[in-house]
C-alpha cells in the first residue's frame, strides 16, 4: 500500500473513532452539567482529569516500545524481548501510580474546600475507583503500543469506542438516574476492563504463550527508558499545562470556575486533539520512512498536514467570534457559564491556531530519534504557563488563566516549528549525502 493510501485509511479509522467520541462528549457535556450542576460537575472534572494525568507517567516507554516494534528490520526474537520487558515495566509503574494517585486524592479531598459539597462516603469510593481505573487503564496503554506499531488502528481505536462512550454518553446517561460520583466512575473503570480484555485477547494472537507474559530483560529495558525518558518529560510537561489550570481554578477561585473554563478548555483540546490522530497514524509510518529514497515524500506531507492545520485553526478563531456565543448558549442552556465560558473560548481560538502545529513536528523528531526536543520546548511553555498563571490568576480570574496559556503558546510555539525544520533538513541532508 502507497504511503499517502496507508495514511489515508488508518488516519480515517483515527478521525472516525475520535468524531464519535467528539459527537458522544457535545451531547454528554451539557446533560452532566444539568444532571450533576454547576459545583458538582467542577468537582467531576477536577477528579477526573488524575486518570489522563497517570496515564502521562509510562515514562515514555510506550512510544519506545512502538518505535522499537515498527522498525522494518527488527526480528522477532527482539519483538518478544521488547514486549515481554514493557510488560513488566507498566505493571511495577502502574502499581506504584494507582498507589500515589490514591494518597493525593485521600489527602486533597480532606484539605480542599470544593469537596465539601461531596459526601465523605461517595468521596471514598471514588477514590477507590480511580485507583484501579489508573492501574487498569496503564496496563492498556502497554497493550495498545502493539496495534499501534503494526498500524493496525482499527483495533487501536478500541479504547477510544468503549472507554469514551462510557465516559461520555453512558456517563450522561447514568447521571440522569443515578447522580452519584461513584457510581459515575464505576461505570467508566468496568469499560476499561473490557478494553483490557480485548486488547489481551488480540495481544495474544503475536505473542502466544510464555511469549506473551511479562519478564524484565536488563538491556532492553534500559534502552527503552533512556528513550522514553528523553521523551517523558515533554509529555508530562504537555498533560501539566492542560491540567494545572483546572487546579489552579479550584484552589484559588471555585469549582463553578472549573466548570466556566473546562467547557472552551475542551472544544479547543478536541479541535486540536484531530490532529493528534493524524500524529499517532504518521509516527510508526514516518519511522519507517527515513530512507535515502522516501525522506522527500515525508517532508511534504509534513508540509500538507500543517497547511491544512493552520488554515483550520484561522477559521476556528472566526468561528468563535462570530457565532461562539450562540452556539454556547444553544448548547448548554445556561446563561450563567456561558457569560463566563465565552471570554475564554475567543482567547483561546488563539491558542489553538499555535497548539495545533506541535503535534505533527512532536512525532516527526521522535522518528528522528530526537525526543529530547519537543521535551525541552514543552517544559519551557509549562514553565511559561505556570508562571502566568500564578501571577495573573489572583488579579484576573478565569480570564488570567486563559491569557496565560496564550502567553505560554505564543513564546514556544513559533521556535518550536522553526527547530524542528531545522533538525528535519540536516537529516535530510546526511541521508542524501
Amino acid at each position: 500500500m502507497s504511503i499517502t493510501k496507508s495514511l489515508i485509511k488508518n488516519t480515517g479509522f483515527n478521525l472516525g473513532s475520535y468524531l464519535f467520541l467528539l459527537l458522544a462528549s457535545f451531547f454528554s457535556v451539557s446533560i452532566l452539567l444539568h444532571n450533576l450542576g454547576r459545583n458538582v460537575f467542577g468537582v467531576y472534572i477536577f477528579l477526573a482529569s488524575f486518570v489522563p494525568l497517570a496515564a502521562v507517567f509510562d515514562f515514555g516507554i510506550s512510544t519506545a516500545v512502538v518505535r522499537k516494534l515498527s522498525l522494518p528490520d527488527i526480528e522477532k526474537k527482539d519483538k518478544i524481548t521488547t514486549w515481554k520487558t514493557s510488560f513488566s515495566l507498566f505493571i511495577s509503574i502502574a502499581l506504584v501510580l494507582s498507589l500515589v494517585v490514591m494518597g493525593i486524592l485521600i489527602y486533597l479531598t480532606r484539605t480542599l474546600p470544593l469537596f465539601q459539597i461531596v459526601s465523605r462516603g461517595t468521596l471514598n469510593w471514588v477514590i477507590a475507583i480511580l485507583g484501579i481505573t489508573v492501574f487498569v487503564n496503564h496496563l492498556n496503554s502497554h497493550f495498545l503500543s502493539l496495534p499501534q506499531a503494526e498500524q493496525r488502528f482499527d483495533v487501536f481505536n478500541s479504547k477510544t469506542l468503549l472507554v469514551g462512550s462510557a465516559n461520555t454518553i453512558l456517563s450522561a446517561l447514568l447521571s440522569g438516574i443515578y447522580p452519584n460520583l461513584a457510581l459515575i466512575f464505576l461505570l467508566q473503570l468496568i469499560f476499561h476492563v473490557i478494553t483490557s480484555l480485548y486488547m489481551i485477547s488480540y495481544s495474544l494472537k503475536f505473542f502466544p504463550g510464555k511469549n506473551f507474559l511479562p519478564q524484565y530483560h536488563k538491556e532492553e529495558g534500559k534502552d527503552l527508558i533512556k528513550f522514553g525518558l528523553k521523551n517523558f518529560v515533554g509529555t508530562l510537561a504537555s498533560q501539566i499545562e492542560a491540567e494545572f489550570s483546572n487546579y489552579a481554578l479550584g484552589i484559588m477561585v471555585s469549582a463553578e470556575a472549573i466548570t466556566a473554563y473546562s467547557i472552551p478548555q475542551n472544544i479547543i483540546a478536541k479541535g486540536a486533539a484531530v490532529v493528534s490522530q493524524i500524529a499517532q497514524v504518521l509516527f510508526p509510518l514516518g519511522t519507517s520512512l527515513l530512507t535515502k529514497e522516501r525522506i522527500h515524500k515525508l517532508g511534504k506531507t509534513v508540509i500538507a498536514i500543517q497547511s491544512l492545520t493552520f488554515l483550520s485553526g484561522i477559521l476556528a478563531v472566526v468561528l468563535s467570534f462570530t457565532i461562539g456565543k450562540a452556539f454556547l448558549l444553544w448548547w448548554l442552556k445556561d446563561a450563567v457559564v456561558v457569560e463566563a465560558a465565552f471570554p475564554v473560548l475567543k482567547i483561546l481560538s488563539f491558542y489553538f491556531v499555535l497548539t495545533a502545529l506541535t503535534p505533527i513536528p512532536s512525532v516527526l523528531l521522535q522518528s528522528l530519534n530526537k525526543p529530547q526536543i519537543p521535551s525541552i520546548f514543552a517544559v519551557l511553555t509549562v514553565v511559561t504557563e505556570i508562571t502566568s498563571i500564578l501571577i495573573l490568576t489572583p488579579k484576573f480570574g478565569l480570564i488570567g488563566v486563559a491569557y496565560s496559556v496564550l502567553l505560554a503558546s505564543i513564546v514556544t510555539v513559533p521556535a518550536f516549528l522553526f527547530v524542528t525544520w531545522r533538525i528535519f533538513n540536516q537529516e535530510t541532508k546526511r541521508l542524501m549525502a
